[in-house]
Parts: C-alpha cells; structure tokens; sequence
C-alpha cells in the first residue's frame, strides 16, 4: 500500500507541476515514512491521503532546495527559485485539492520558518507532525460538530 500511494502522489504532482520547472520531486524512504505513518493513523480516503502527501512532498523538497541557499553556492539561484516556485506550487495545489483550512492552520508556522530563514536561521521544519496536528484539530472538530447535532 506504501508503495502504491508513494507512486500515485507523485505521478500527481508531476502531472500538475509546471513542465518548465524543470523540478524532479523525490524523497528519500524515511522522508516518506514520516509521513506514511501519519496518515496510517487517520481514517482518511485514499484521494485525500494522497493529497496530504503531496502536500507534504512539496513542502519539504521546498523546504530543502532553500536549505541549500547558502553564499557562494554553484546552484544558489537555481535553489531559491526552486524553492520559492515549490511553495507557491503547495498554494495552488492545495487549494486545487480544496484543503484550504490546512492551508491556513500552516501558514502561520510556514511565514515564521521563512523570516527564520531570511534572517540566516535554518532551522528544521516537520510538516508531518504538523499535518498530524491538524489531522487531529480536525478530528476533535468533527466530533464536536456531530455531538451537537
């Protein structure tokens, strides 16, 4: 099951990314892990777990290439304009995938990583645990929601 939905996300995403980007989108197997395990632990449909992985993907191959933007650097513009493009890809792509309160609940964690790393702060960045928060908020939410009817 790992395997197939790995290989139907990112047949996803390069079906939606931009051909002149010219970015290949990979993880290494515990990259992917981190992720897999999260949605094994929701009860969530395959689309949508395919979504959040590819939601996932986007942002830490993003999160890599502007790791990498460090002075002197041969790939330094290529890095940042990967990585700039990679983040707005994750925008459209979840609004196409209509998870816009995701969006919203990581905007706040995606803005202060981005000014962190304006300001030559690289610190590290876990979209897993935080998709699997709001997995969770979601969920609680759903409870509350049905309690009430």
């Amino acid at each position: 099951m790992n395997q197939k939905i790995t290989q139907d996300t990112f047949r996803l995403l390069q079906a939606e990314m931009s051909k002149i980007a010219g970015i290949q989108l990979s993880l290494s197997p515990a990259e992917c892990e981190q992720m897999l395990s999260v949605l094994e632990r929701h009860d969530l449909e395959y689309d949508r777990k395919t979504h959040l992985l590819g939601i996932y993907t986007i942002l830490t191959v993003a999160a890599q290439r502007h790791m990498e933007c460090v002075p002197n650097h041969p790939d330094l513009t290529r890095n940042i304009l990967d990585g700039d493009y990679l983040y707005s890809f994750y925008l459209q792509f979840a609004v196409k995938c209509k998870e816009l309160d995701l969006v919203a609940y990581m905007a706040p964690s995606i803005k202060k990583l981005q000014i962190e790393r304006s300001n030559g702060e690289f610190t590290e960045h876990n979209p897993a645990r935080e998709l699997n928060e709001f997995l969770i908020q979601e969920r609680r939410q759903r409870s509350r929601t049905s309690k009430a009817i």
